[in-house]
């Protein structure tokens, strides 16, 4: 037979399962209704006509708020789409054989906020460490490789085609439906963060046509460790730009680094 303070503790598990589903999961996404979208118009950039293009599907552009948390472009200071016409415009300004055409059809364009619902924690042992010098030592270096962890996510280099630690609120999700649209930002990791997926079509003069595709995810890091996520979300929103205009210059032969 089980021990009864097992039975207890299955029964406090199934019991803060049951309060998670009716609190979080069953209550679904809180939307809300945004300022109208600021999509660049067309414009002449040395003598390229630039044209970004919103294909975002449908619910992308119905933002939401709770556990998880997708908003409107316009929420990054500066606005979203501006900072990705702006580098745009950077990038066919560089390039010394400047096609006739640009198209940049953005295909999926997310800022994103999770709430952390397990907090991370390191285990320095079970016990006072009989040597202090070692114990600093542990610790300086756990220090060193959050730093090295968080800037590498800023810059991009964390996010490329690697793993993230995969979304904080895995224990809500599990209660939500099949069609809630929290699920589709499963590859969202905890904090803010954004996405970018487009397709850039470049037509030269000549009639030659170059077809570049950027996928990018970064994280934004929240400097001040406070509960105001404002700075992180801008931080997120600048570097997917940044790693936007890196893979879209490394593409047509341009040093990606300036």
């Amino acid at each position: 037979m089980p021990d009864r303070g097992d039975v207890a503790m299955m029964r406090a598990m199934w019991a803060g399962l049951a309060v998670c589903a009716v609190g979080v999961g069953c209550t679904g996404p809180q939307y809300y209704a945004p300022p109208p979208e600021q999509v660049p118009s067309p414009a002449n950039v040395g003598g390229t006509s630039v044209q970004i293009i919103d294909q975002r599907p449908e619910w992308e552009k119905k933002p939401f708020l709770g556990v998880v948390c997708l908003y409107h472009l316009g929420k990054a200071h500066p606005d979203a789409w501006a900072q990705l016409a702006q580098e745009t415009a950077a990038v066919v300004n560089a390039m010394p054989q400047k096609p006739v055409r640009v198209d940049v059809v953005v295909s999926s364009f997310r800022l994103v906020r999770s709430t952390d619902s397990i907090k991370k924690f390191h285990d320095y042992g079970s016990g006072p460490n009989p040597n202090p010098n070692a114990q600093t030592t542990t610790m300086s270096q756990t220090n060193a490789d959050e730093r090295k962890e968080r800037l590498a996510a800023v810059n991009g280099s964390a996010q490329q085609g690697q793993p993230t630690d995969g979304p904080p609120n895995k224990l809500e999700m599990m209660f939500a439906s099949k069609d809630d649209p929290r699920r589709m930002l499963k590859d969202h990791p905890g904090g803010a963060s954004c996405a970018i997926q487009a397709q850039i079509r470049l037509v030269f003069a000549n009639g030659q046509e170059q077809t570049v595709d950027v996928k990018t995810l970064n994280r934004g890091e929240n400097t001040t460790h406070s509960g105001y996520m404002g700075e992180a979300m801008d931080s997120a929103a600048r570097a997917a730009v940044f790693q936007f205009g890196r893979q879209f210059r490394k593409e047509v032969g341009l040093n990606p680094d300036q």
